[in-house]
């Protein structure tokens, strides 16, 4: 037991490890800089394939100390990892470019390869794939380089350079080294084409994000336009009848009124501040829930609701409500589906004159979607008010002492918004109760017991 801890924590270390070689030994490091550390790591893992398969290639044919050489070239690949690791990948990709010259280099001198000087080439295709537009310079300076050595190997200036060892089998030899080269080209045209598909689809999925922010942020200002609008307009009547009363109450203390005279008007001040700080409190509420990014998990629907119902219920003694006996696993955000349900059940206790609040809930299950009825033993909507239930500060009935400010329905609204569901008056006839429906959008199946 002990043993297969010990080779998972290595194995994990491992992982670990390699993973920070990828992508560099900085946690901060930027999406941008580690796309561009990603990229230097996939042609290193290019270039040592490339050493390796040659090395293979040439110690087959008896090219002994041309294989020698390819795997010798694989010393720098470390180094290069670790420099790039170092946030240094233009340093990287200039030692990596510079390994392929001294390559081409060593082999048509000291090996003597005919023709093989014009493998300068394909050093100059690989470098324009290796360098972007802003490292112009650097792609200069190599092509330079090679330009200038493709001079000497080409003309007269050849005799000049050392002539070591002529290899054997000359025509399997450039073979591999054409089939070398052409390989490492077409390799870097894939890896161009893969990191530039990757930025795409990136670019695609940020698009994406900004077009549905952009939505939201319409809606929020939308949503904001609309509630400022209507606070403007609750707001001017407590604040004209504080305004008035405090008028009152300086009269009075002038005509030497008593305590007990000017009681009532202290009253309706008090009033006034409740109303007040019931519009503040509603207006930070709604504020949070347009904000609020859904989190979603997956949650026994039936239980969330008999659990806020019931905590409902215990500061609300004369309520009752009935469930359906069954659990509906679905994934959705708690917190804003919590908030709905006691919404409804504030709306079917409030505007309520039973002795007795009943909430019954029921359900319909379909491919799709769930269906949840909300049924209460309220004071009903008459199809009048039935467009306006949804509009903020806008009261419909005439009871007294009512908990609330007329935005309860609007906050239920956007939380069903936010979760990708609709809420909606299903049904309600004036003093017969209201039947609320929440339609919840499902992409997967329902999982029911």
């Amino acid at each position: 037991m002990l043993k297969n801890v010990v080779k998972k924590v290595k194995f994990f270390t491992l992982l670990y490890y390699v993973r920070l070689l990828y992508i560099g030994i900085y946690k901060d490091n930027t999406e941008e800089l580690n796309a561009r550390i990603t990229f230097i790591n996939r042609l290193l893992i290019l270039y040592s394939l490339n050493k390796c398969v040659l090395g293979i290639m040439y110690f087959s044919i008896g090219a002994v100390y041309n294989s020698y050489f390819c795997f010798l070239m694989l010393v720098f690949i470390p180094i290069i990892f670790f420099i790039n690791a170092k946030r240094k990948y233009l340093i990287a990709k200039c030692v990596i470019v510079v390994c392929l010259t001294f390559s081409v280099l060593i082999q048509t001198t000291f090996f003597f390869h005919p023709f093989l000087s014009y493998y300068y080439l394909s050093i100059i295709v690989s470098s324009t794939l290796i360098f972007n537009t802003k490292e112009t310079k650097y792609l200069f300076m190599i092509n330079l380089i090679c330009a200038i050595l493709l001079v000497f190997e080409t003309t007269s200036l050849s005799q000049y350079l050392p002539r070591m060892y002529i290899t054997k089998s000359s025509e399997k030899s450039n073979f591999i080294i054409l089939y070398g080269n052409m390989s490492f080209i077409l390799g870097n045209v894939f890896l161009y084409l893969f990191s530039i598909n990757a930025k795409e689809k990136k670019m695609m999925a940020l698009n994406k994000k900004l077009k549905i922010s952009r939505i939201r942020l319409e809606e929020q200002s939308s949503d904001h336009l609309m509630f400022s609008q209507a606070s403007s307009h609750f707001l001017k009547s407590p604040i004209y009848i504080f305004n008035t009363f405090i008028d009152k109450i300086e009269l009075g203390l002038n005509d030497d009124k008593s305590l007990e005279e000017m009681e009532h008007y202290f009253t309706v001040i008090k009033q006034s501040i409740d109303e007040e700080e019931k519009f503040i409190n509603n207006m930070f509420d709604y504020n949070k829930i347009i904000l609020t990014t859904p989190r979603k998990k997956n949650i026994n629907l039936i239980h969330l609701i008999n659990e806020n119902l019931e905590i409902f219920k215990n500061n609300h003694p004369n309520f009752i409500y009935k469930n359906d006996n069954l659990d509906v696993f679905i994934k959705t955000d708690e917190e804003l589906l919590s908030k709905i349900v006691l919404i409804i059940a504030e709306n079917a206790y409030f505007y309520n004159i039973n002795p007795i609040k009943q909430l019954e809930i029921s359900f319909e299950l379909l491919k799709n979607q769930i269906k949840i009825n909300f049924k209460d033993n309220g004071i009903g909507i008459s199809e009048t008010y039935r467009e306006n239930i949804f509009k903020p500060y806008v009261r419909i009935n005439s009871i007294e002492d009512v908990h609330g400010t007329g935005i309860g329905l609007l906050k239920a609204k956007k939380a069903a918004e936010l979760i990708n569901a609709e809420f909606i008056l299903e049904s309600s006839y004036a003093s017969n109760g209201a039947n609320f429906q929440l339609i919840l959008n499902i992409n997967n199946n329902i999982n029911m017991t």
